[in-house]
């Protein structure tokens, strides 16, 4: 059967929504009522477009195919080349910093500038650069990430240690959580899911210690010996 964005985009849905059956996690409900509820809804296609880090995906896609979500991997593949890449510019430059400025992607799916438009709902896919800190934020709308790749580190309060999680372990943020991530030597591919409030602006929280979280030198417990 011949390929149109409309069967690719269903057909990267349908993975969607099977990979996050499969996770445990306190927002996946959520997201999945969100899904259920656009899927059906009618498609506009935008013009195409993707970013300089994009480059970065196929490493991305290779490593989760690898890491067992193969058909996943693919129907991505099949479509990113397709939708419409930009970053999420509302953070002030010097306080978001120039390494995740340039250094990320996302293309929302379903939403209200998605490829399938939404109200207060927004599902997509992000992309961030290896060795990236995505500093200390916040924002109004309840967050699901769910990596395809691994380790990356996480953090959920001011200050605190970084914890290194691996592919498919799903992160939930409840509005207003404070939350930040430092991508590994892989680049950062996630599903994302906002289930409320996705209109408010995200913000920063500026902390002290963002210069030694994004020395190369940080990176998961046993790098140097892999």
């Amino acid at each position: 059967m011949p390929h149109t964005f409309e069967r690719d985009l269903a057909h990267l849905i349908d993975h969607i929504d099977t990979y996050l059956a499969s996770l445990s996690a306190p927002g996946v409900p959520a997201v999945r009522s969100g899904i259920a509820t656009w899927r059906d809804g009618p498609v506009q296609r935008h013009d195409p477009k993707r970013l300089a880090i994009n480059s970065h995906m196929a490493e991305a896609l290779d490593f989760a195919a690898k890491s067992g979500q193969p058909a996943l991997a693919e129907a991505i593949g099949v479509i990113e080349p397709q939708l419409k890449w930009i970053s999420y510019d509302h953070y002030p430059r010097a306080l978001i910093g120039e390494g995740f400025a340039t250094g990320h992607s996302y293309a929302a799916l379903i939403g209200r500038e998605g490829c399938i438009p939404a109200e207060d709902f927004e599902l997509g896919l992000f992309l961030i650069a290896p060795n990236v800190l995505y500093r200390d934020h916040k924002h109004a709308a309840p967050e699901l990430y769910a990596p395809l790749t691994g380790p990356h580190g996480w953090r959920f309060s001011p200050g605190a240690p970084l914890e290194w999680r691996d592919a498919h372990q799903p992160v939930w943020n409840e509005a207003f959580q404070h939350h930040a991530t430092r991508v590994g030597p892989v680049p950062f591919l996630c599903i994302f899911g906002w289930t409320r409030d996705v209109d408010e602006i995200a913000t920063i929280i500026p902390c002290d210690d963002w210069p030694a979280l994004e020395a190369p030198t940080v990176g998961p417990p046993g790098l140097a010996d892999r």
